[in-house]
């Protein structure tokens, strides 16, 4: 059996997020698999040694026989962390969406549309409760809340729309590498400073949206991207970091834009990514 251009020794060809699961399920099981771009849309699985192939194949049968069952998926989330002993927790209708609704993504995705239902009830309220304002005083030690709430507060369709399909499109692919843990992290410390950061240069008004984490992630992806053994799961589109701050940039010259929310997100979401550039070992 040949060996593919330094990639392995070839397993199968899948469609690109089955064969991204499953060669997560390969590693967790201690076969080192990974998986490329192949022939038209679909990837290909290769595993590093020749020795390993055979019980590649043996787990590929399982895997093609029933590829949603959770022993599967798994690894794709947690990376080799101990699977629950519960299974089937995903409705097979959401697995065929790929979308988990128990992970930390779609959690922040459901608070915020959630957060946008109440606004429409009751915008008054859900701003006095959740926004950060100097209008509301000082931040009490019981009012510590607000330097995430924020995130979630959207003013319009257009706002949550295209937050919700950066942050699903951006940080999904960290949970998935990296886990619920560094994303939920990363997310925390990212709302906390852009948040604050806003609310020191904002004298008078409200401002939300989970775009200051949104450009936090991309900070992180742009930087961790370039690692040379980053995944390809965390392929990062070229130039966006470069669009996205000459975006932050443009929004200094018009009004109504969080503009150091935005700045705050970039530049701490970078330098957390710097940070785990410098680590040793970051995956797998």
């Amino acid at each position: 059996m040949a060996q593919s251009q330094g990639l392995g020794y070839e397993i199968c060809l899948l469609p690109r997020e089955k064969a991204l699961t499953f060669a997560d399920y390969l590693n967790s099981r201690g076969i080192p698999a990974k998986a490329a771009p192949g022939a038209s849309e679909h990837w290909s699985v290769y595993a590093a040694r020749e020795e390993d192939v055979p019980a590649a194949k043996r787990e590929l049968a399982r895997f093609i026989k029933n590829p949603w069952d959770s022993s599967f998926s798994q690894p794709s989330w947690s990376r080799g962390a101990r699977a629950p002993k519960r299974r089937g927790m995903k409705p097979r209708f959401f697995q065929a969406l790929s979308w988990n609704p128990l992970s930390a993504t779609s959690i922040v995705e459901v608070i915020c549309i959630a957060f946008f239902i109440g606004e429409f009830a009751d915008e008054d309220f859900m701003v006095s409760m959740f926004s950060l304002n100097h209008a509301q005083g000082a931040m009490l030690p019981w009012g510590a809340y607000r330097l995430i709430t924020p995130a979630f507060l959207h003013f319009g369709i257009m706002h949550i729309a295209f937050n919700l399909v950066m942050w699903e499109a951006l940080a999904r692919p960290i949970e998935r590498v990296l886990g619920t843990g560094k994303l939920v992290a990363l997310a925390l410390v990212v709302a906390a400073f852009s948040n604050l950061l806003q609310y020191m240069a904002l004298q008078n008004g409200v401002f939300g949206g989970l775009s200051g984490v949104v450009y936090g992630v991309i900070g992180y992806l742009g930087v961790i991207s370039k690692r040379p053994d980053a995944p390809q799961a965390l392929g990062f589109p070229a130039g966006l970091l470069a669009v996205s701050v000459v975006f932050i940039l443009f929004g200094f010259f018009t009004g109504g834009i969080a503009n150091f929310c935005h700045l705050g997100g970039l530049a701490v979401g970078a330098a957390i990514g710097l940070v785990d550039f410098r680590r040793p070992r970051l995956f797998g």
